[in-house]
């Protein structure tokens, strides 16, 4: 067994585009990428949590909860359609005003954690580096610093993307059609994680 069994599918699919990232990038383009880290830290503290339930072998538990887990990708749906509409709607430079802060937290949490398939995926990946029966407490610790850092400088990556990307707005106008673009690929993701299964 290999950690790289861990590294390589764990970093291409944090790398690949997805809801959160579309959530992510309009994040930064409206109101900035400091204030956007919170909402890029409850992601990772959500696929965190994924990955010590995968690890513990809770993987068939959270999966039957499934209800919850329902509920929780909705209240993500809404609060991603809440910030869509604030988006649409607001002066070209109303939204950069607004933290990120405990807000931002939360949606990036509701975000991995309303998409119960992470467990699955982990659950898949992680026997195929590791003995899961053998490890001990400073072995998982390691394999979750690795997934923190991995999810967490990808997630850096497309912030610091995104904000090269908002340096070239310059007028109001600008900032309007991002805005509006913005709120567009929010509730682009919003309406993806509406139809997951």
């Amino acid at each position: 067994m290999s950690i790289w069994f861990f590294i390589i599918p764990f970093t291409l699919a944090a790398a690949l585009p997805g809801p959160a990232q579309g959530a992510l990038i309009a994040q930064v383009l409206t109101r900035g990428g400091r204030s956007t880290l919170t909402f890029i830290l409850g992601m990772v503290a959500g696929n965190s949590l994924w990955l010590v339930a995968a690890i513990s072998g809770l993987s068939a538990l959270a999966l039957r909860f499934e209800a919850a887990f329902v509920i929780v990708k909705w209240l993500g749906v809404a609060y991603l359609l809440f910030i869509a509409w604030k988006l649409w709607t607001s002066a070209p430079d109303g939204i950069q005003a607004q933290a990120g802060g405990k807000r931002g937290l939360v949606a990036g949490m509701l975000l991995t954690l309303g998409n119960p398939k992470a467990v699955v995926f982990f659950g898949a990946v992680l026997p195929q580096a590791f003995d899961l029966t053998a490890l001990s407490v400073s072995q998982i610790a390691v394999i979750v610093a690795l997934g923190l850092a991995i999810d967490l400088g990808v997630q850096v990556a497309y912030l610091m993307v995104a904000a090269r990307a908002r340096a070239f707005i310059r007028s109001p106008r600008q900032m309007r059609a991002v805005n509006r673009s913005a709120a567009g690929l929010v509730a682009g993701s919003a309406a993806l994680i509406a139809m997951r299964s």
